[in-house]
């Protein structure tokens, strides 16, 4: 009787690798039987692609075949995976010395000599095959055994799965019940003691506030020492020094920490915290990071005073702490949002009142021209004052929110290069200047005695610099006090502009510099403003590589803003920089305005016309290139949105018309984003200024082209 007992299908597979058809014969009438199944291959390549189709016990290769011999086919077949160990008999009709070692050193487990003896053959591959059974029904009972192993964790760790499934269940289902931060702080520590722990505290940091808070939950087996602890209530329990230190490391490690010894002085009774003294004794204090972002931080510490009692593992701990933390994060998450919400609500609301107090004068002013007489020159005077102040500033709204828009598309592009910071600090100066005088606030201003030079954006340095002088003029009584006070210190130029005026609330502080934040939002407030101008300036100084912070000692003590800047003391003069372009004009260069606003164009018609230029307008592109082409304009300024064809497609006719190619094309739409600039560069435009545009660089542009034609036209010899 057999060692294992073989069903028919459990057959065993034999290669026989060799090029003569005869041999084949005669292997497969010995070897083959009912439980042996024979497969012959007549090269080597051939016996590489059977290999990996089927497993085989044994390999008989023969040694001398054509195109691959069976030393070569033998050191392929060690090379697979499959075949590394499968033993192979090597059957040659002449064996020397040589020839036997270099099968040896590929692996062959025997030589067999041609013609092969039946009996000797057979006996020799009985052998293999039958270790080959033998190792492939021990991988099978291994197999069932840890299939058998496998079956038996799985029904020990059942009971434990469905008790962890619906304890995780319960505590999903409460954690996203509410996203009130309070709410889910209650329920995180009320699921937790005891099933996770005897005491459950939440450690969090909040930006903004000076000290972390804490949260604090004690089980039966805590209440029953606090009994028998001079009758201390359980609300008396709190985190102790020790506590704080290690939660401050949770924090920032980011990782869990174990604490073994010396736990009675993480949590103590508030009355024992002078003696040092706590009755409070844990066997284990384990501390889990919750939160670690830049704005919140929080931990988690589990106490547990009896190992033996039956709470949960730590596997289902790590969990808790997990869906915990994501369900404090919502919540946070959720307040932020409202938060947004509601400023967002106020700007808007804030917006509409911006806007609308400038068009309530510019409506009373045209109402006045409407009713007297016309030509009056008060009257014109008056109307045209009140209007253009009350422009300007609806312009400075809308470069505002432009801005801002550019900033979240990180579009906002400096041209930097080497400037004095005095530059800046003069500019900024004669442009809050006026803000000051009209509130009678007395100006000082302390310079550095060094000329230091920083690497920026003059119009956007300045730009910072000038709106927090406005804010401290806005924010500072009639008759108050500004400073601006320069230094500098290891490579970094420190701007302060100081104030005596309102003051910052604390709980405004940490988020004065966050866009729409603003003090007061009362429908009476004195100051108007979007709240965005303190979001600029800070976006602006990082991209500079600087920083700008705020100090305040709160409401009614002033307000402290401090900016840096790389910089560095300068070596050279600097070439000055002048305020104002100067300008060269020639009267009489023809100008075409293109727009479809009859109000626009006819009054940046006179106004070109005051300038010297002769001037003539159209409404549409088809109008404009006929006019084109009998006025041969020197510069054409264009609207975009025409109607019937567009602006763009107005200068691609312009510029292929050879008559008109050194007409200066100027682009004046309200359309300014970048790539309604990238399109007005394709089709030919030289310049794109945004409604409503700053006429006096209108004029810069069209007397500089006619100047520079005018050169060019007498240098060869032309007249201009």
């Amino acid at each position: 009787m057999t060692m294992f007992d073989l069903s028919p299908e459990d057959k065993v597979s034999i290669l026989v690798v060799d090029d003569l058809a005869s041999q084949h014969v005669v292997l497969r009438t010995v070897l083959e039987g009912p439980d042996q199944e024979v497969v012959t291959v007549s090269s080597g390549r051939q016996a590489l692609k059977a290999v990996l189709q089927q497993e085989f016990a044994v390999i008989l290769l023969d040694v001398n075949m054509p195109d691959m011999d069976g030393f070569e086919t033998a050191s392929m077949l060690r090379s697979y995976r499959r075949t590394t160990s499968t033993p192979i008999i090597f059957v040659t009709a002449y064996v020397d010395d040589t020839e036997m070692a270099r099968g040896y050193s590929l692996g062959a487990v025997d030589y067999i000599s041609s013609p092969v003896v039946p009996e000797i053959l057979s006996a020799k591959v009985r052998v293999f095959v039958q270790m080959y059974r033998m190792n492939r029904e021990l991988r099978a009972r291994a197999a069932q055994r840890e299939e058998l192993a496998r079956a038996e964790a799985q029904r020990a760790s059942a009971d434990e799965a469905r008790q962890r499934a619906d304890f995780l269940a319960h505590v999903s289902h409460l954690f996203t019940r509410s996203l009130d931060v309070q709410t889910t702080l209650s329920r995180i520590l009320d699921t937790s003691v005891p099933a996770l722990a005897d005491v459950a505290c939440v450690y969090l940091e909040l930006d903004g506030e000076a000290f972390p808070r804490t949260s604090l939950r004690c089980g039966p087996a805590v209440d029953s020492l606090i009994e028998s602890a001079r009758g201390h209530a359980t609300e008396a329990i709190a985190p102790m020094e020790q506590f704080f230190q290690l939660a401050k490391q949770t924090v920032d490690a980011g990782e869990s920490i174990v604490c073994r010894s010396a736990t009675d002085g993480i949590f103590g009774f508030r009355g024992d915290r002078v003696q040092g003294t706590s009755p409070l004794r844990f066997e284990e204090i384990r501390f889990h990071p919750l939160l670690s972002g830049v704005e919140r931080k929080a931990a988690m510490a589990f106490g547990v005073v009896n190992s033996e009692v039956d709470h949960q593992r730590a596997p289902i701990v790590t969990e808790f702490v997990s869906r915990a933390s994501i369900a404090l994060e919502n919540a946070f998450l959720f307040s932020a949002l409202r938060d947004e919400d509601q400023r967002k609500n106020e700007f808007l609301a804030m917006l509409a009142h911006e806007l609308r107090n400038p068009l309530a004068p510019i409506s009373n002013a045209v109402s006045v021209m409407k009713s007297t007489e016309p030509g009056d020159a008060k009257v014109m005077t008056w109307a045209t004052g009140i209007i253009g102040t009350q422009v300007e500033h609806m312009v400075r709204i809308v470069d505002d929110l432009l801005d801002v828009s550019r900033i979240a598309r990180g579009a906002v592009a400096l041209q930097r290069k080497p400037l004095s910071l005095r530059v800046v600090i003069d500019r900024a100066v004669e442009t809050s200047r006026p803000h000051f005088a009209a509130r009678a606030q007395a100006f000082s201003c302390a310079a550095c005695e060094s000329d230091l030079i920083v690497e920026g954006d003059l119009v956007r340095l300045t730009q910072v610099v000038a709106n927090l002088l406005n804010n401290a003029s806005k924010f500072t009584q009639p008759g108050g006090h500004i400073n601006l006070s320069m230094a500098f210190s290891k490579g970094i130029a420190v701007v302060t502009v100081t104030d005596d005026g309102e003051g910052i609330d604390s709980k405004l502080l940490p988020r004065v510099f966050e866009l729409f934040a603003q003090g007061d939002s009362a429908l009476d407030r004195a100051q108007g403003g979007l709240g965005i101008g303190l979001t600029l300036a800070r976006h602006l100084m990082e991209l500079h590589g600087g920083s700008i912070r705020c100090w305040s000692a709160g409401r009614g003590r002033g307000a402290k803003f401090t900016v840096e800047l790389p910089a560095s003391i300068a070596t050279d003069k600097p070439a000055p920089v002048a305020d104002i372009l100067p300008m060269r004009r020639r009267g009489g260069a023809r100008v075409l305005v293109v727009d479809d606003s009859v109000a626009s164009t006819e009054s940046l018609k006179v106004f070109l016309e005051l300038h010297g230029y002769q001037v003539q307008c159209a409404h549409d592109g088809v109008s404009a290139l006929a006019l084109a082409k009998k006025f041969a304009p020197q510069v054409a300024v264009l609207d975009i949105g025409l109607p019937g064809m567009n602006g763009y497609e107005v200068a691609k006719a312009i510029r292929a018309d050879t008559a008109l190619g050194n007409c200066l094309l100027i682009a004046l739409s309200g359309y300014g984003q970048d790539e309604d600039r990238l399109k007005s560069k394709s089709a030919g435009i030289d310049h794109h200024l945004i409604k409503p545009a700053d006429l006096a660089s209108l004029v810069d542009l069209i007397t500089t082209h006619v100047v520079r034609g005018s050169a060019d036209a007498e240098g060869e010899g032309r007249p201009a």
